[in-house]
This record gives structure tokens, sequence and C-alpha cells, in this order.
């Protein structure tokens, strides 16, 4: 198998939500504030990427991998929950086939203004995390992990429909 890790970096290596922008200079790098307890989970594999950086650290909760930052690193650094935000590829399959759908992470609708204000992002972006879902669906503990966060985005979606009816 190839490294599938690896592969989803590349798709993502050079593009961003917005053509040619760090989206952070919208917000002021929100999605990178937090505490010690915040982080971005990590796919499987990943993990490995960081185990010898000082300037994350990798934490376990028994199931997960979950990667601790300062709030300032070097965009190349960045691990790929952090690529592909605010958006989220979903898996669906058709036919016997795996596919991908691209979907706003719905846990960025407080911090980010790309989906509060509805800000068309780069499609060259959402085709690059549509192919990063695609390589990683092609190890089935990831695809695991594509398919519980897809569950907990519906889950959001519905408690947010009760909330507003």
């Amino acid at each position: 198998m190839r490294d599938c890790i690896g592969d989803a970096y590349s798709a993502l290596r050079t593009v961003t939500p917005l053509a040619g922008m760090d989206c952070g200079r919208l917000c002021g790098a929100r999605c990178c504030k937090g505490s010690d307890n915040d982080g971005m989970e990590l796919f499987h594999g990943e993990a490995e990427r960081y185990r010898n950086d000082p300037s994350f650290t990798v934490r376990s909760d028994g199931e997960r991998e979950i990667l601790i930052c300062s709030g300032h690193c070097d965009r190349h650094s960045r691990p790929l929950s952090c690529r592909m935000y605010p958006y989220f590829p979903v898996p669906e399959e058709r036919d016997g086939r795996i596919q991908m759908r691209v979907v706003c992470d719905l846990r960025g609708f407080s911090s980010c203004p790309l989906l509060r204000e509805r800000i068309k992002p780069d499609p060259r972006f959402i085709r690059a995390v549509r192919m990063a879902g695609l390589y990683l669906a092609r190890d089935p503990r990831n695809l695991q992990i594509l398919r519980e966060t897809a569950a907990l985005f519906e889950e959001l979606a519905s408690f947010t429909q009760t909330m507003t009816k």
C-alpha cells in the first residue's frame, strides 16, 4: 500500500481555502488559539511526523491521538486536520466504491469567517480536500476516522436544527 498520509499531505501542499492567501489573516488565526487541552485529531500514521518535533505534543486518549500546538507553527508542518479546516471529506459508498463529499466542518462556525460569512472557497482547495480524503480512505483505520467524524457532523446538524425550531 502506498503512503496514504504522505499522499494526503501532497494533495494539500499548495492550496488554501482562499486562493494564494493564508485565511488565518481574516480572523487572526482563531483556529490556532486554544489551551493545552485543545488540539486536532491525527489520522492513523500521522503522529510519527510529530513525535520528535518540540513545537508539538502528541496526546492519546487511548482511542485517538491529538496534536497539541503552541498556536504558532510553520504552515508546512500543520497536520491534515488543520490543512483541511474548515472543510472535511465525508466518505460515501456508491456502487461498492468510496467517494468523497466535502462539507463544512460545523465545529468551525463559531470561529471561522469563511463559514459564518459564507465566503466561497477556492474550488482547487475543495478538490484537494476530496482527493486527500480518498487517499486517507485507503487505510481502513483512517476511513473509520472519516466515517466517525461524518457521524459527529450529522449529530451536530441534527442538534442545531432541533435548537433552532
